[in-house]
């Protein structure tokens, strides 16, 4: 078998733009934390990647010289939180997948290190046209542990360690090419036939999950001190805390995502892609 294509390298022109989301992402969280005049330490490696969101008018400089949110900044911020949510609610499940037995690694149930185990993410991506490096960027992103680490903001700037690790994980991943093989007849299985079989299990398995997460919720649903005001999503505060004394800032109320696509659609074949994976980063 020949080997697999070698995929692309990580643009540059797509480093800023996987920065300028994180910082978006922060942003919404912590609305005028950072004051355009007054970037230094570590918050100068931020100084790029301000410049490039500001050029996009992505954020604004309000009348108390703080980065804020602009009207489009939102936008941007909110289709970033619902492919993150795509992600979780369709992708993480291939993370985990035993190609011998054709099963699924059951969540807080089996050890994921076991070599039995394939990740196959980035397989199912490139599959269905969406770029890998999004994909696993989002994974990087989603849950908020990127914060966490007291280096963010230099792994923001171009160059870094981080954009280096982002394309070895991607570059490392199993092709769908890899995945042929021959059965015991001696016919040969391609390795898009394998994956696309891969991909409409999964899906079925996510559908079966997610109406037993809707039923136990609906059998004990959590506890809201105010049903009108809108969800926080990754940190966020209220859409009135992130706008600007101009206008800017985040949508009143951040939409709903739906985990349901449409159900036809889905179960019709295995390259069905939600057109959040298709839209603009901004």
């Amino acid at each position: 078998m020949e080997a697999p294509p070698e995929r692309a390298a990580l643009s540059e022109a797509e480093s800023r733009q996987f920065a300028g989301l994180a910082l978006l992402d922060r942003l919404a969280s912590q609305p005028g934390a950072y004051h355009a005049a007054l970037l230094e330490g570590d918050d100068a490696f931020l100084e790029p990647v301000f410049d490039t969101l500001l050029r996009e008018d992505l954020v604004a400089i309000g009348a108390d010289d703080r980065y804020r949110l602009t009207p489009l900044g939102g936008r941007a911020y909110q289709r970033l939180l619902h492919q993150q949510q795509s992600y979780l609610a369709h992708f993480d499940i291939f993370a985990a997948v035993d190609l011998g037995e054709g099963t699924f690694a059951e969540p807080g149930q089996d050890y994921l290190d076991d070599p039995r185990w394939s990740d196959l993410r980035v397989a199912v991506a490139e599959h269905k046209g969406i770029d890998p490096y999004r994909m696993v960027f989002l994974s990087m992103l989603a849950g908020g542990s990127f914060f966490e680490n007291a280096g963010w903001k230099f792994d923001l700037a171009l160059g870094s360690s981080f954009f280096a690790e982002l394309q070895e994980i991607v570059q490392s991943q199993i092709a769908q090419d890899e995945l042929a093989y021959t059965d015991e007849d001696g016919t040969a299985v391609s390795g898009q036939d394998v994956l696309e079989d891969v991909i409409l299990q999964g899906a079925e398995l996510n559908r079966q999950r997610l109406a037993e997460q809707r039923r136990r919720l609906a059998e004990h649903p959590p506890e809201r001190e105010d049903d009108d005001a809108p969800a926080p999503a990754n940190g966020a505060g209220a859409a009135g805390d992130a706008a600007s004394g101009d206008g800017g800032g985040l949508p009143a109320r951040l939409e709903p995502y739906d985990p349901v696509p449409p159900a036809a659609a889905y179960a019709g074949g295995a390259t069905f892609v939600e057109p959040i994976w298709l839209a603009p980063h901004w």
